[in-house]
């Protein structure tokens, strides 16, 4: 879209990047050239890298994993290296500046660093610095307003139960201890109902925290074609040290190439990471600057599309996500793709288990670009509409992330559909509630560089700015409108 076109915008409106949060303001912004090239710059890099955070979860976990050769050494001594330089002053290991409602997550990923260490018995003085920090902060772990990460209530004591076989003594009350170990044995036992598959895929997800109970066999009916489970690091050492897959090893070995000495918590994740940049500046109106970029992006993800590659098809947002940019863009994609998403399949996917909001709304906005002929799919549109309606108002839509705005992306797509939508108040509207520093949560908490990206969304408002000021000179010029008629020139102003 040229910025030039006269899209109406409200001439009381401008915007200004006030915080981190951003929200759009009455007043004027002056920007430079120069900043806004910057911005561009730095921004086009990142189609070419992405970033993701490091888990000290889940590289304790394959901290964990021993020597085929020596079951006695660890297989990835730089591993337990980095577990010894990278613990953090106040004793636990999980993200640097971490937010206030994940302690849960810290004390996951402490207690996993601390098992890693004590398994190969070393760095005393890094476990009872840890140890001291589950003390301080054992309140959480049967704290209700903390946020959990997907599996705590099966992992952390089981991580619990491994600390006893290496003769590990946690500073918990007994109390909670068995409060937890007795919610762990229900959580194993309760049936799966309507989704028992979604259960099996769960309980094969978390299976770090079942250990020798787990079923095996049954877990590697997930593996993937680069070896991993559920291209989660921990699961796959975990299946690891208790079957030795050789395909599993393989994958953790090709991590550790790509990324030195630790590990994210998921991965591989380019896929979805790009198109969920590409979504992002498209709905900020900046995609124009980056059209070359863009274009490969998509160019990859349809040749994938056609491949049938399996980190599209395996997860549900990913593929809408893949699917709703591909059409929006002009590629031939058929919506049989989706016809898959039935009410029943997600209810037994691991995100339908996990009532992940953010693969409903994805699979919602994916659903309305359907072509009249595509009318079969108006029972997976009525499905995710009452999942999402039904989300907003139990105000259960934090899912398997710490998105402040989740709710506010529901109701805009559930009251503005895109077919409908004026562009610039879009833009405007997801501006304003565009949220930065975004945190997501898996079995712990990570962030990476393409989602909730600050340099987005300040090239956004430099822009919105820019082509407000454009509009503003246009109405300038033609507030003096003069008509010809037979009787003379009348000229109108206002």
């Amino acid at each position: 879209m040229s910025c030039s076109r006269p899209w109406f915008c409200p001439s009381s409106i401008s915007a200004t990047l006030t915080d981190p949060a951003s929200k759009l303001v009455t007043g004027e912004f002056k920007t430079t050239s120069l900043n806004f090239h910057g911005t561009k710059e730095r921004i086009k890099k990142m189609f070419y890298k992405i970033e993701l955070s490091v888990s000290s979860y889940d590289t304790a976990w394959v901290a964990m994993v021993p020597s085929p050769d020596c079951p006695e050494t660890p297989c990835f001594p730089e591993c337990t290296k980095w577990i010894l330089e990278n613990q953090l002053g106040d004793g636990s290991w999980s993200l640097p500046h971490r937010h206030p409602l994940l302690v849960k997550d810290a004390l996951s990923s402490t207690l996993a660093c601390i098992l890693a260490l004590k398994r190969w018995g070393i760095g005393e003085e890094q476990i009872n610095k840890g140890l001291r920090f589950i003390e301080l902060n054992s309140a959480s772990v049967t704290d209700n307003e903390q946020y959990k990460p997907i599996g705590f209530d099966i992992i952390f004591p089981g991580m619990i139960e491994y600390a006893k076989d290496l003769d590990l003594n946690l500073p918990l009350k007994p109390t909670d201890i068995n409060s937890m170990l007795h919610r762990r044995a229900l959580e194993l036992t309760s049936g799966g109902g309507k989704n028992l598959e979604g259960r099996r895929a769960y309980l094969a997800y978390v299976s770090e925290g079942i250990g020798k109970l787990q079923d095996w066999e049954m877990t590697m009916k997930y593996q993937r074609k680069n070896g991993s489970l559920f291209n989660s690091p921990s699961t796959t050492a975990a299946a690891f040290i208790h079957i030795q897959d050789a395909e599993c090893l393989h994958y953790i070995h090709s991590l550790l190439q790509k990324f030195g000495n630790a590990v994210p918590t998921i991965y591989p994740l380019d896929i979805y990471a790009r198109l969920s940049m590409v979504d992002d500046l498209e709905r900020l109106g900046i995609d124009r600057h980056f059209r070359k970029e863009i274009k490969v992006v998509l160019d990859e993800t349809y040749r994938f599309w056609l491949q049938g590659e399996e980190d599209i098809f395996f997860d549900n947002a990913t593929c809408a996500l893949a699917f709703r940019i591909l059409r929006l863009n002009g590629y031939d994609v058929s919506l049989d793709a989706l016809n898959q998403f039935s009410e029943d399949h997600f209810s037994n996917s691991l995100g339908g288990y996990l009532k992940d909001s953010g693969a409903a709304l994805e699979l919602y906005r994916a659903l309305q670009l359907s072509y009249p002929d595509e009318s079969l799919l108006e029972k997976q549109n009525s499905w995710t509409s009452y999942f999402l309606k039904q989300g907003l108002s139990n105000a259960s839509l934090c899912g398997d992330r710490l998105r402040k705005n989740i709710n506010r992306e529901v109701h805009d797509a559930l009251n503005f559909p895109d077919h409908a939508d004026l562009q610039r108040l879009a833009i405007r509207r997801r501006i304003k509630h565009y949220a930065t520093d975004d945190t997501r949560i898996l079995k712990t908490s990570y962030r990476c560089s393409t989602i909730g990206n600050q340099d987005f969304l300040k090239l956004a408002v430099e822009d919105f700015n820019i082509c407000q000021s454009i509009q503003r000179e246009e109405l300038k010029q033609i507030g003096r409108c003069v008509f010809y008629t037979n009787f003379g020139v009348w000229t109108m102003t206002w």
